[in-house]
């Protein structure tokens, strides 16, 4: 049909379209739910350790995974089919077994692979219950305060980063900082703003026995979960978590202070800056980490970018809002902007850093 038939035959009202390009996009729109499908049955997969139970074993049937996993027998052969029609796994004819590659078990069932994403999938069954308080926000412009958020989206939260803290902060990060490991070996002081669960700090403890160490966030079950952590992994007593708003100032000075993916969500990025530029020595090192972003938005495109958009309208924007923040979202600081925030907190040098994950964009800060 020519474009000029089509517009003749168009319904009123209906403008007139390509019919290529229209069904170039069902198939589009029809590939994105089907990821969104995946996604769920991934989930699923995480959460009931299946793919963990497949994970370098060689072909496996439904019965086999069943009896692995305790799990009916039925719905197993129902999401070894599912995964199979999305292609993450593969089915073996004519044995009836499914195989999940290696390559993808590095990627989502290896614990400790340094390119798991695993915890992804756990976000989303998690983000996709606030769907409701999120279309409330959009039609008040109010946000939604992190309380409101389940205990399992934290949870994913801390193991979307603990790949990061277990195989790159004492291995990769902290040597680039110049002479900043060989002064936590020799014994010194470090903070970390907005600790969460305390993973790196814990980390960083471990590998530096001489150094103490301290953890600051301002939500009270964040702290309370980090001691119970110091206290397991028995770093307790040269390391102390800390109920607070670290805009208000930190305590004492610091040969290495570090802030994860915590400067976008600050009430105040300019004020905490300012903090952590009064708290870092003056011989001393800010190692920050953000969302990779480009500084025009209209770069930020690709599935990266999609995943930390996501994130950002169900999570980041709305926290923000609801603590009385700028709401830049999780792309809110690029490189640019992270410059003229730092030199506006007095500080003289930011060096980018190499980063080897797509997420990620890290910075040595020096006063």
């Amino acid at each position: 049909m020519t474009a000029v038939e089509q517009e003749k035959t168009a319904p009123p009202g209906i403008p007139a379209v390509d019919p290529a390009k229209v069904l170039n996009l069902m198939d589009r729109v029809m590939r994105d739910m089907s990821g969104a499908m995946t996604g769920i049955m991934c989930a699923i997969g995480v959460r009931l350790g299946l793919f963990r139970a497949m994970a370098m074993s060689g072909p496996v049937t439904s019965a086999e995974l069943a009896a692995r996993t305790g799990l009916d027998e039925r719905y197993v052969r129902e999401w070894l089919h599912g995964l199979a029609s999305a292609g993450y796994l593969e089915a073996c004819r004519p044995s009836g077994g499914f195989l999940l590659p290696p390559e993808l078990a590095m990627v989502i069932a290896v614990d400790g692979s340094p390119f798991d994403l695993s915890a992804g999938y756990e976000l989303m069954p998690a983000l996709a219950g606030m769907t409701g308080e999120v279309c409330e926000a959009f039609a008040t412009g109010a946000g939604v305060e992190q309380d409101r958020y389940p205990a399992e989206f934290y949870r994913a939260m801390e193991r979307m980063s603990a790949s990061w803290f277990d195989t790159m902060l004492v291995q990769q990060w902290i040597p680039s900082l110049g002479d900043a490991a060989a002064r936590l070996q020799r014994g010194g002081k470090a903070a970390d703003i907005g600790c969460g669960h305390g993973r790196a700090v814990i980390t960083m403890a471990l590998a530096f026995p001489e150094s103490e160490f301290v953890g600051y966030d301002a939500y009270g079950p964040n702290v309370e979960a980090a001691r119970e952590a110091a206290e397991d992994a028995g770093v307790a007593d040269r390391v102390k978590f800390v109920r607070k708003d670290a805009t208000k100032g930190l305590r004492g000075h610091y040969d290495l202070v570090t802030a994860f993916s915590v400067l976008h969500d600050a009430p105040s990025p300019v004020a905490l800056l300012r903090a952590v530029h009064g708290a870092v020595a003056p011989d001393g090192v800010f190692l920050l980490l953000e969302s990779a972003s480009a500084d025009d938005p209209a770069d930020n495109t690709g599935p990266a970018a999609t995943v930390l958009y996501g994130t950002s309208l169900m999570y980041c924007l709305p926290a923000s809002l609801a603590d009385g923040g700028p709401g830049l979202g999780t792309l809110g600081l690029p490189p640019a902007r992270i410059r003229e925030y730092c030199g506006q907190a007095g500080f003289r040098s930011i060096r980018a850093l190499p980063s080897a994950n797509p997420f990620n964009a890290l910075y040595e800060i020096r006063p």
